[in-house]
């Protein structure tokens, strides 16, 4: 079964060179020279289109996207790309290579979704507009269904150790949540653009998790699928230390000398295995550890393998009630809150309620958003109120217990 959903790393070429230094007067202008490989290219794209012989139109659409691009109109120029052949080189990296994947039929007819995993920057958010516009025109040669930005958080050029410690560990933070999203059979991986640190995870990722992957250089027409290797991840370590993996993958996870020591006695089989997997900075005079993008690989690719993880928390020790800082609360609220405050006596810290807006959202139901588990109520009027869940799980798979135990207590008729 080929795949039906694509995530795509996102760079700025589209930018720069490419619109940055675009003249509509002299680009396309002159006939390439019989030597001159990627103009004959372009001339048979564009030829292809029935641009070349008169190039008035085509001169036209240059003028468009330069003017579109000078005032920043993002999508509208995502528009205006179509109307060019999307294998020309002036459409940038990702429009050539996804290009590329459709006319080699590695992707499905039916192409469910693009997710471009794009920099957190404002370039990379521009682009982002232009490219979901351009993937989901109506009549374009290479539309999907649905097209989604993703910022990749710390991924940005100006702070290297930002890149490093946050940008790079959160892109594969990213492509472990869309591949348990969407299914790994369903996914193939465009590794094209971007940075080169990131074209490389992505890849590691990819083989870690089998998934296919994908890259075109910008002097090839050609893309290749980069062979599964020989040899898999050793991921026993992970499985039989899955709290200690668990609790250095939590986003924004720091630990100090004193933890590392805990979680990896000195001389220990396992610190010799794992250490080599954190990054390590010193700030007056003390070190401290994250996960570096290479660990997050390992733990993404086991994460990915089994999806359906959880892990009991520790059991509370001083429990702190629930609080109502509102005055006004859907019939019956305080009361339900309490109940699922005293549903799990051994996990549950604290209920409290929080902010109810969009109504419409509410339903009766609990889930994680941002590291934190929610409820939600609604009344035999239809008003709906929140409340958070304060809890002793400090990792996503001790969440997920304590969300699945909520769950099937609401299942069993918690709200009759």
């Amino acid at each position: 079964m080929k795949p039906t959903t694509l995530l795509c790393t996102v760079g700025t070429s589209l930018f720069t060179p490419n619109l940055r230094g675009l003249d509509p007067e002299v680009l396309y202008a002159r006939d390439p020279h019989p030597s001159d490989a990627a103009g004959l290219d372009a001339k048979a794209a564009l030829d292809r289109y029935g641009l070349w012989k008169d190039r008035g139109p085509l001169r036209g659409i240059l003028s468009g996207l330069r003017q579109s691009f000078d005032h920043k109109n993002w999508r509208t120029l995502g528009g205006q790309l179509s109307a060019l052949p999307p294998e020309l080189r002036l459409c940038g990296a990702e429009i050539n290579s996804t290009a590329a994947m459709v006319r080699k039929g590695f992707l499905s007819d039916n192409r469910e979704r693009l997710v471009l995993l794009v920099s957190h920057t404002e370039e990379g958010q521009a682009i982002g507009t232009i490219l979901t516009k351009y993937f989901t025109e109506r009549g374009g040669e290479i539309r999907f269904n649905r097209c989604e930005p993703l910022p990749v958080e710390g991924l940005q050029d100006e702070r290297p150790l930002v890149f490093q410690k946050e940008g790079l560990t959160n892109l594969v933070r990213l492509l472990g949540e869309q591949l348990r999203k969407w299914g790994a059979q369903n996914i193939a991986i465009n590794a094209t653009g971007g940075y080169k640190a990131q074209i490389a995870l992505a890849v590691a990722f990819g083989q870690a998790a089998r998934c296919p992957v994908f890259y075109k250089h910008e002097r090839f027409d050609q893309i290749i699928r980069f062979p599964r290797v020989p040899f898999t991840m050793d991921l026993s370590m992970v499985e039989e230390h899955l709290k200690l993996w668990a609790d250095l993958a939590e986003p924004r996870a720091v630990f100090g000398e004193r933890e590392i020591d805990r979680y990896l006695p000195e001389d220990g089989p396992l610190r010799e295995a794992i250490l080599p997997l954190l990054d390590c900075i010193e700030e007056d005079g003390e070190t401290y550890y994250s996960m570096s993008a290479l660990g997050m690989v390992y733990w993404e690719a086991y994460r990915t393998a089994n999806p359906d993880l959880k892990l009991e928390p520790e059991k509370v020790g001083q429990r702190l009630g629930c609080r109502f800082p509102q005055h006004h609360y859907p019939e019956g609220f305080r009361d339900y809150v309490e109940r699922v405050y005293n549903a799990l006596p051994a996990h549950i810290i604290e209920c409290h309620a929080v902010d109810y807006s969009g109504q419409k959202g509410i339903r009766n139901r609990f889930y994680i958003e941002g590291g934190r588990i929610t409820g939600e109520y609604v009344d035999r009027e239809k008003f709906g109120g929140r409340f958070a869940v304060q809890t002793s799980a400090i990792n996503e798979l001790e969440r997920n217990w304590v969300l699945h135990q909520l769950n099937n207590w609401l299942s069993s008729g918690a709200l009759r």
